[in-house]
């Protein structure tokens, strides 16, 4: 009789003892969840960015510089608005480089627009005086054979001044394109970075 109660009382124990264990289980605490930041303290930079970049373009209108040719001379301009900042062409200097002096491509090509105008400009023009003496001479005296000698050198030497010409003011627009290039780039970087909150400070 006492063996019956005691299997009875250790089967009673282990009932309670399994079901107290699938209680634990079924009532473990879930995995913690990762917070949420609210959508109030989230980064919304679009207004911001839109702004800069609408600064930037307005300041890019106003710094970039082109120029447009008249007859014998290059006027270069600033910005939209015309202004004339300086003037190049037959025996008219510049100082080019200075004005680009913020673009290292810009600097290169002015250097190059300098040597070949200053080059053209003055064989250029020793061309034209030498054509016109060839000129005066012939008409004066037809039996001159200096004549057609000068004005074949002078002609020649003209030509010449008028490909290097040419060329400077291929430089000249590449060393503007490098300008205008690269004050795109550092208008583009120079806005202040909007200071995005970090999840430490959000959790806070």
């Amino acid at each position: 009789m006492n063996s019956k109660i005691f299997v009875a009382l250790s089967i009673g124990a282990l009932t309670i003892v399994a079901t107290a264990g699938a209680q634990t289980k079924s009532h473990a605490a879930p995995p913690a969840a990762t917070p949420e930041l609210p959508t109030s303290v989230l980064p919304t930079a679009g207004p911001a960015r839109t702004t800069s970049a609408r600064d930037s373009s307005r300041s890019y209108d106003a710094q970039a510089l082109r120029f447009e040719s008249r007859w014998g001379s290059v006027d270069i301009i600033r910005g939209a608005g015309g202004s004339v900042v300086g003037t190049v062409g037959w025996f008219r200097g510049f100082d080019v480089e200075k004005l680009v002096e913020s673009s290292p491509h810009a600097v290169t090509e002015a250097r190059v627009f300098q040597k070949n105008s200053f080059r053209g400009s003055l064989v250029g023009g020793l061309g034209a005086a030498t054509l016109g003496i060839g000129i005066i001479v012939a008409s004066n005296s037809s039996n001159n054979a200096a004549s057609p000698i000068l004005i074949v050198a002078g002609a020649g030497a003209i030509g010449w001044g008028a490909q290097h010409i040419n060329r400077a003011y291929s430089a000249l627009s590449r060393s503007l394109w490098w300008y205008n290039r690269d004050l795109r780039a550092d208008l583009v970087s120079s806005p202040a970075t909007v200071a995005h909150p970090s999840r430490e400070t959000n959790q806070r």
